[in-house]
Parts: structure tokens; sequence; C-alpha cells
């Protein structure tokens, strides 16, 4: 970890990047460049430098965290919530028109209210991955639901296809976008036109999508379990 203006600075090479990218992360509050496999970490800080009113920007309007605690609202597919909790009920989380209301005690609250998402999101994106692989001709090994605070999903090399609990939160629309980048990496490890072209027969407005993640995506990624 390196140092910009009081910046925390994290370099990242990867081998298949073609040039430098920036990035803001909330959930570290640090800014991350990634770079190809020749680039120095001096050629990494001076593009950072470029971009540090770009950075500052992020960090202020990502300053403020979002729990999965009682009093505050998040969305389930772009739906928002009021978090309620009830000490009876031990057990009970139900969703109704706009609560979601978690039984039981105070301690363990946004575990078990972070188990409950997960579980959503499971329900939502496997069969959506399943008839989207269907679709083209391609299989997966497995779906996995972790809880990533910088990426909405991955795809292994051996088939297993990763996504941020997270995602659950976003609009459908959203939702369809990442199962569909991820399944076109079934198929097209990199993101050449070849993969965006599978991309866009499984989805429609990928471009559209992409935008509002970037615009979106990362308060999203604030909301944190304590």
């Amino acid at each position: 970890m390196s140092n910009l203006n009081n910046f925390p600075l994290e370099f990242k090479t990867h081998n298949r990047a073609k040039r430098m990218k920036l990035r803001y992360d909330a959930a570290k509050c640090c800014a991350v460049v990634t770079m190809p496999p020749e680039s120095t970490r001096r050629e990494a800080q001076h593009f950072a430098s470029l971009h540090i009113s770009w950075l500052e920007k992020q960090r202020k309007s990502s300053s403020e965290r979002i729990f999965l605690s009682p009093g505050y609202h998040i969305p389930i597919e772009g739906i928002p919530y009021f978090i309620v909790h009830k000490n009876d009920n031990i057990g009970l989380i139900k969703q109704t028109d706009f609560e979601i209301v978690v039984g039981g005690d105070k301690i363990g609250f946004s575990k078990r209210l972070e188990n409950y998402l997960k579980k959503l999101a499971q329900k939502k994106i496997e069969p959506l991955a399943q008839q989207m692989a269907e679709s083209i001709g391609l299989s997966f090994r497995r779906i996995q639901i972790r809880d990533t605070k910088s990426r909405w999903g991955s795809c292994s090399s051996s088939g297993t296809l990763s996504f941020s609990w997270r995602l659950i939160m976003c609009p459908n629309k959203i939702i369809e976008y990442v199962v569909a980048h991820e399944v076109s990496h079934i198929k097209e490890m990199n993101h050449s036109p070849a993969f965006w072209s599978v991309v866009d027969e499984l989805v429609n407005d990928a471009k559209i999508s992409r935008k509002w993640l970037k615009s979106e995506g990362q308060a999203l990624m604030m909301i944190l379990s304590e």
C-alpha cells in the first residue's frame, strides 16, 4: 500500500490488462490502480496523480456508509425497504410492501439479515444463470454468493460463477446484465468484441446497465453488515 497526497493507494498487476485503470474502493477507503505486467509502480502512481480530483470526489460521495441495522433503508431488487427489528418471533424475516422485518435478539441481527439477502440472491441468480447458459449452449459448475465489496461478479476458469450478495439490491435489469456478463465469460474469458457479442445476445441495453453500475453501484457497495 502506497500513499498519494494522504490518499491510500493500492497497486494490482493483471496479466491481461492492456492499460492502466483506476477505481476507488469505498470499502477499503483507498484508490486501486490495475496495471499491465510491464508497468512500474512509479508509472501507476503518476497515473493516479492525474486523477486526484476525481478520487477526492469519489471519496466524498461514498463517505456515508449504510448498515444492515434497524432504521436504515435498503433496496431489494431496486425497491426500497425500511429495516425493522422485533424482539419476538425468533428466526422470523419477512418482507412487507415497505418493510423488511427481522425477529430475534439484537445480537447477530446484521448477520441474519445478510444471510437472508444471500439466500434471496441465490434464489434469483441461479435459475437466471442456468437459463442464460442453456440458451447459448453453455454450462457452468456452480454458483457462489459471496461478500465481495468491489466486484459484482466473476467467472473462474473451472466454471464457477461468483456474485456479490449486494447484487440482489439492484433493479432486475441490472441483475440480468451482471449475470449475463459472467455467463458470457464461460465462452470468452476476456472483454473482446466476441465477448460483448455474447452479452448482447443475452440481454438488451448492456451499455446502459454498465453506466448505471458506475453511477449507482458504489453506494450499494457501501451497504455493510456491522
